[in-house]
């Protein structure tokens, strides 16, 4: 996966956020990764910042930190996709049932 150097640096800043959220509740990495159930070598990913941790091992972290609804949240209001909307209409999402209409 090639990201760009802001993807890269929004991937650097949520890993230091989560290590921030991590102290603040005196958990160690080892702690974190336990309740996760992955290795300590696989949550250290997260925090670093790589793009090789996966979105699942966010949500379980999330949620251990006590925030378990806030990967949901993030798109809840989308005033950008709203104004093409608006613009252009919705030509694919209509025709499939799976997608959610906000």
């Amino acid at each position: 996966m090639i990201l760009t150097t802001d993807d890269s640096d929004s991937l650097e800043r949520l890993g230091r956020r989560l290590r921030l959220a991590r102290l603040r509740r005196n958990l160690t990495q080892a702690d974190v990764a336990d309740r996760a159930g992955v290795t300590r070598k696989t949550y250290q990913a997260l925090e670093a910042g790589r793009p090789t941790a996966g979105i699942g091992l966010l949500v379980k972290v999330l949620a251990i930190l006590g925030y378990p609804g806030r990967i949901a949240s993030l798109l809840e209001t989308d005033p950008i996709g709203e104004d093409l909307d608006d613009i252009h209409g919705r030509k694919r999402a209509g025709r499939t049932p799976d997608v959610a209409d906000f």
